[in-house]
């Protein structure tokens, strides 16, 4: 993988992002509409699915000759594609890597990438996190779910990164991860808001803190309590990233309250109840005018070439408490497997402290086979002693939000102590 990121294909990637920032908006704006026509046409020739898909709605190659045209394009979702992945791709699956969704619904969608995606995926967040002080080899500290409860601690020479286990983040190791990263003393903390949350509630707690000038977040939405929180405890400057798995959509915090779409990664329509994204990098696997649940709030008027926005709502993460008051966040990795799958739908419910009821809409293809090995991914990232109740249920027994979205978790516990804690640190702060 390091091939990929720091070969001659890097190189060129991070060559044509640094020339992006310095042309005019103008160019820009002719750039995206061929951008987004070539997607199109790639779609059309290429893909069984999209020819299908355009035919039946009177769509022609030439039909669309810029951005302007894209109402003419029906709207995609996530489930309209599930079981017709293979249709979408334009290339042969010799080329590709398979990925995966977050499933923060409880139910991954398989993806397809090919090389020059990856490249370019790696070269715009590199371009990112180096405007803001990052460079190659500097020690970075990774909290991203990598490790399990299993292992603590993982060291990758080859990145200078210390990785360490957001699940086993708690009270008795507080003091053990605070001797970590002192002694590695690094430059950068990558992670999701939640996991620098826990990790800054108990050093917190411990009257433990570091300094740690720079943390770059994603995955997650960053409430502002949170960066106070850890900018606070952890002496640091938090730069946040809004990202999907499908490479559609890019968005990064250049400012405390502004995020500014990343140029040329994508086309964004922002709409009253979620966002329509049409994603550039990636010619293998297209998503054309591909629509996704969360809600962004504009700073600008829709005539901007860019992107702006001060707010991104969904992908709230919510915690799983254990007997012990430990936190447990990232449960969507328990359904990052290939053995589970055949899944449409789940949601976790915590009532008691160290239990959850898994509630799952499983489908016709679902096994016992499937569900035994989601319920060994929960006791692996939760532990033993934390009671896991399964139970079938159907579409109308999820819980959803006021707008009719749902998440993977929800917590009916009132945190109090933690929320004190954290009250207290933002009185201070």
């Amino acid at each position: 993988m390091s091939k990929i990121k720091f070969g001659y294909g890097f190189s060129k990637e991070l060559r044509r992002i640094t020339n992006l920032y310095s042309i005019s908006e103008s160019e820009l704006s002719d750039l995206k509409h061929q951008e987004f026509v070539k997607q199109y046409r790639n779609a059309f020739k290429n893909s069984k699915f999209y020819a299908k898909l355009y035919q039946e709605h009177g769509l022609k190659l030439d039909s669309v000759k810029s951005i302007d045209d894209a109402e003419k394009i029906p709207i995609i979702t996530k489930e309209d594609i599930r079981h017709r992945v293979d249709e979408l791709l334009t290339s042969s699956k010799l080329f590709v890597y398979t990925a995966y969704t977050s499933g923060t619904t409880g139910s991954p969608l398989k993806l397809y990438r090919d090389y020059q995606s990856v490249c370019k995926e790696y070269s715009y967040g590199y371009h990112y996190q180096t405007s803001h002080g990052y460079q190659l080899g500097d020690k970075v500290v990774s909290l991203k779910g990598d490790l399990n409860k299993k292992e603590i601690s993982r060291f990758d020479r080859s990145l200078n990164t210390l990785h360490l286990s957001s699940y086993n983040l708690n009270q008795s190791n507080i003091k053990k991860y605070h001797q970590l990263i002192k002694d590695f003393n690094p430059k950068v903390v990558k992670a999701y808001p939640s996991s620098l949350q826990i990790l800054a509630v108990e050093l917190y707690k411990a009257g433990l803190n570091l300094h740690i000038p720079i943390a770059f977040t994603s995955s997650e939405v960053l409430h502002d309590f949170q960066r106070t929180i850890i900018e606070k405890v952890l002496q640091t400057k938090v730069f946040d990233w809004y990202g999907n798995s499908e490479q559609t959509i890019a968005l990064g915090q250049v400012k405390k309250e502004l995020y500014q779409d990343i140029p040329l990664y994508g086309h964004i329509e922002v709409k009253e109840k979620c966002i329509v994204t049409t994603g550039f990098i990636n010619k293998s696997f297209p998503l054309i005018r591909y629509q996704i649940d969360d809600v962004i709030k504009l700073k600008c008027d829709s005539s901007c070439i860019r992107c702006c926005t001060s707010r991104i709502l969904g992908r709230d993460n919510q915690y799983v408490l254990l007997k012990s008051g430990q936190q447990i966040g990232l449960l969507d990795h328990a359904f990052n497997f290939s053995n589970v799958k055949n899944i449409l739908g789940a949601q976790i419910v915590q009532d008691v402290p160290g239990e959850i009821n898994l509630n799952i809409i499983p489908d016709c293809n679902f096994t016992d086979n499937n569900k035994e090995e989601l319920i060994r991914n929960l006791v692996d990232l939760l532990g033993e002693d934390c009671k896991i109740h399964y139970q079938v249920i159907t579409e109308d027994q999820i819980i959803r939000t006021n707008s009719g979205k749902y998440n993977l978790m929800v917590s009916n516990i009132k945190l109090s102590e933690r929320n004190q804690v954290i009250n207290e640190i933002l009185h201070e702060a």
